[in-house]
């Protein structure tokens, strides 16, 4: 079981494939959300991912000031659906904000599912939208102002 951190030229085409079919699975499958998954962002980003038996069963990435927001933001954050209620999306947010705080950030954006918001507070993030629909879902804008990471608890 590991955490990894990996540009998107660094990823193998085989552990890629298996990212995107993580995120296909959950987003377009499993939430029936019709959406454009492959939005030319993940070239960009920083892809942060955790691997239980050598399969990727968690992740997310992490999106450079200037491409989304102003600020940095994190997005696809998932839990294969064998690993929820462990724990596992809470460490892997921890992580990833730690992430995105060591690229020197100023702030961390999100859209966050709106049912995720009070997951989302405890690790400093504040809405700062009113909810809106998006693919179907409600959504609310969130930030999370520069601070120590090392304050949050899991």
């Amino acid at each position: 079981m590991s955490w990894h951190v990996k540009t998107f030229q660094d990823l193998s085409p085989h552990k890629w494939y298996e990212i995107a079919k993580l995120r296909s699975d959950v987003f377009i499958v499993e939430q029936t959300s019709a959406y454009h998954e492959f939005d030319d962002l993940d070239q960009q980003s920083l892809h942060l991912y955790y691997e239980d038996e050598g399969k990727v069963v968690s992740y997310c990435r992490i999106i450079p000031e200037g491409y989304v927001y102003s600020e940095a933001t994190i997005s696809r954050v998932i839990v294969k659906k064998s690993h929820r209620k462990t724990g596992l999306g809470k460490q892997l947010l921890k992580r990833a904000v730690e992430v995105a705080s060591e690229a020197d950030t100023k702030s961390i954006q999100i859209q966050a599912e709106q049912y995720l918001t009070e997951f989302y507070q405890g690790f400093g993030f504040e809405v700062i939208s009113e909810p809106y629909l998006d693919c179907d879902i409600y959504h609310v804008d969130m930030i999370r102002r520069r601070k120590d990471v090392s304050s949050q608890t899991i």
